[in-house]
């Protein structure tokens, strides 16, 4: 089962299990990949980040998909992210979010440009 960010709702939740920890993301603006994310060891609330997408070699990436075997990529507060490889994905419709996701979706962390979109840093050489 794979889900394309960009095909989800604002608001609508996606709780993803990896091989070391469980996730939960909500959309904010799919068509950006925008989306609040909690889970894993770096993300104990619920956090802005970019989500890039997925990817099997920590090289390429499948842009803004979330698939079972691949491992997330994201930003968020100027730091790359790749967790394990996804095991499971549920879906949530909008509207489940709740009240912490609600004061986290205006705080920083996403690196934005000067027309408010996101932006990605470069990558370290």
């Amino acid at each position: 089962m794979s889900i394309q960010i960009d095909s989800c709702a604002a608001r609508e939740t996606i709780v993803v299990s990896t091989l070391s920890s469980e996730y939960e993301l909500i959309v904010l603006r799919g068509d950006q990949g925008l989306i609040l994310v909690r889970g894993g060891s770096h993300f104990p609330k619920f956090r802005r980040a970019l989500f890039l997408g997925s990817t099997a070699d920590g090289i390429s990436v499948e842009p803004r998909t979330l698939d079972i075997g691949l491992r997330m990529k994201f930003i968020s507060g100027n730091r790359f992210f790749c967790t394990s490889a996804v095991q499971s994905i549920r879906r949530h419709p909008a509207g489940a979010a709740s009240t912490e996701c609600e004061q986290q979706a205006n705080e920083p962390g996403v690196p934005r440009g000067s027309h408010g979109s996101p932006t990605v840093p470069a990558a370290a050489s």
